[in-house]
């Protein structure tokens, strides 16, 4: 069986995959709150832990991203939320697929989160796989407005930020904060009073890789069995996985997705026996069914992560 570093490594391997923004409506977000010391917010993010109470909320949230802020609400249940609870946050990262980039979903754990915020700040710290990367810079985002009855949320860029944001980038945000609030909103982005452009989400099958790895997470310790959940719009549902040593294939099969007809992402998962395999590091890829075998098409969409057996 998985046996994870921490208990809130655990605690991640089994609710990640929950934490599904595009998966609807099935897959909700569900907070990690093991009050186990991890991984502070990144920089300067002392944020009050919100829970889904900020999506609920009737009133208008804002929060500063610079010095030390705290939420200005007049929700006591917001503001008598403890800090220091760790939760797996959802954000979204630029990755090479046979069409170009596109955006994978990543789950790290952070120490007094707050939803759609701490998202924000992972896509300025960037990713926690070397397969992805960010294309928000340290110190892009100033301040959030979070109005989820309006369905806009408000993204305040300071002179950090890029000056002409790609469509990519903006979509990083939209995704981003969707994931972290469970609400389909839109984001309006600000540089000072002046909104330079309002963006809802992109259609998923043109924006998101059509694989995407959960669990495991990148350099996770197993023994026995590994673990693995994702999402994917595969061909009959039909998500083939290899495991890789040494660029030589030491195993291979494959996962079945709840489904594939739907212009959307939907959740797989299963067990791999791993406990043949020697001690060291492997790489998990899983991928996309591609029937042709590369005749047709543009090839196999894919998604990998290293994992160490014990």
């Amino acid at each position: 069986m998985n046996r994870p570093d921490t208990e809130l490594d655990r605690q991640l391997a089994d609710l990640l995959h929950d934490a599904v923004a595009e998966v609807e409506p099935e897959d909700r977000l569900a907070d990690v709150r093991a009050r186990i010391p991890r991984r502070a917010t990144p920089r300067r993010w002392g944020l009050v832990a919100g829970g889904g109470a900020l999506a609920l909320a009737a009133t208008v949230t804002v929060v500063a991203l610079t010095g030390n802020p705290s939420p200005v609400t007049t929700d006591p249940d917001i503001a008598d939320e403890p800090t220091g609870v760790t939760t797996a946050v959802p954000a979204y990262f630029v990755g090479e697929t046979p069409t170009g980039d596109r955006l994978y979903r990543e789950f790290q754990a952070v120490q007094g989160a707050t939803p759609g915020l701490s998202g924000l700040a992972l896509l300025e710290s960037g990713p926690t796989d070397p397969d992805y990367r960010t294309l928000w810079p340290d110190g892009s985002f100033e301040e959030q407005i979070s109005d989820p009855e309006a369905g806009v949320v408000h993204v305040f860029l300071t002179d950090a930020a890029p000056e002409e944001p790609s469509d990519l980038a903006l979509q990083q945000v939209v995704y981003t904060v969707r994931a972290g609030l469970q609400e389909q909103v839109e984001v309006a982005f600000h540089r000072g009073e002046t909104v330079v452009d309002t963006v809802a989400a992109a259609p998923q099958l043109q924006t998101l890789s059509l694989v995407s790895l959960s669990d495991p997470a990148e350099g996770q310790q197993v023994s026995g069995t590994l673990d693995v959940k994702g999402v994917a719009n595969s061909h009959e549902a039909t998500v083939p996985w290899r495991i890789v040593k040494d660029d030589v294939d030491v195993d291979a099969s494959f996962f079945t997705a709840r489904d594939w007809m739907g212009e959307r992402l939907f959740p797989f998962e299963g067990e791999i026996d791993v406990s043949s395999l020697d001690p060291g590091t492997y790489t998990l890829i899983v991928e996309t069914s591609d029937p042709s075998g590369g005749s047709e098409g543009f090839g196999p969409y894919s998604d990998s992560r290293s994992f160490v057996v014990e």
